[in-house]
């Protein structure tokens, strides 16, 4: 299978007190047996800024005008909230986080569940890599499915300046750049398909979100 890459730009709004941000940012699919490669190479040309472990309720609104979804997740033992609102794989998408404690998780998760939106399960593991001028490369793993991100933060005038350095180390990294959104949502499919699973709410789904819940906490 040969490796791709997915091209979106995402707005990061933290705050309105903060400038707006634009988090450029390419994606590619890559075959797990590439996993120990890319991040050999990637130690050599930066270094490793954190591995992450994280488990992830998403809620997607099924239609609608404004293209919400949310995420309960916990990082590293870390909990928070994020909700997402904008058109799906937009460039000016927002993005708002709230931490929260992980003795409320469950809670937070049984709220959400109420306003009716698709459910899922996820897990992830991340090796983040800081490389200079700002750029950071994420490789993620769940289960068969594997998958690279290059991002880099930028003002509208820099974006094609700096999307051509992203490019460039792709092309280092033997990845190919993707380019139409039928790719990412295969990818998602085969997420779908393999590791993530549905969240309908019943006792069953409860405890076994619960029995995950406790591998997560620190």
């Amino acid at each position: 299978m040969p490796v791709t890459a997915y091209d979106t730009f995402t707005l990061s709004k933290k705050s309105t007190m903060e400038k707006r941000t634009i988090e450029l940012e390419l994606r590619a699919e890559i075959e797990p047996r590439e996993l120990a490669r890319i991040r050999r190479a990637l130690v050599k040309k930066g270094r490793l800024r954190s591995h992450t472990k994280r488990l992830s309720v998403m809620y997607f609104q099924d239609g609608g005008s404004k293209n919400l979804d949310i995420r309960v997740r916990i990082t590293n033992g870390a909990s928070e909230v994020v909700m997402k609102t904008g058109a799906f794989g937009s460039h000016d998408r927002t993005e708002l986080p709230q931490k929260i404690g992980s003795d409320q998780f469950l809670g937070m998760v049984r709220i959400f569940a109420q306003l009716g939106f698709k459910m899922k399960v996820g897990e992830r593991e991340t090796f983040n890599y800081a490389l200079p001028g700002g750029i950071v490369i994420s490789v993620v793993s769940a289960g068969p499915v594997a998958y690279v991100e290059l991002e880099k933060m930028s003002s509208p005038s820099e974006i094609d300046r700096n999307k051509k350095k992203l490019e460039k180390i792709a092309e280092e990294l033997r990845l190919t750049i993707m380019s139409s959104d039928k790719d990412f949502d295969m990818i998602c499919s085969r997420l779908d398909e393999t590791v993530d699973w549905k969240f309908l709410g019943s006792d069953k789904d409860y405890k076994t979100l619960a029995n995950l819940l406790r591998r997560y906490k620190k």
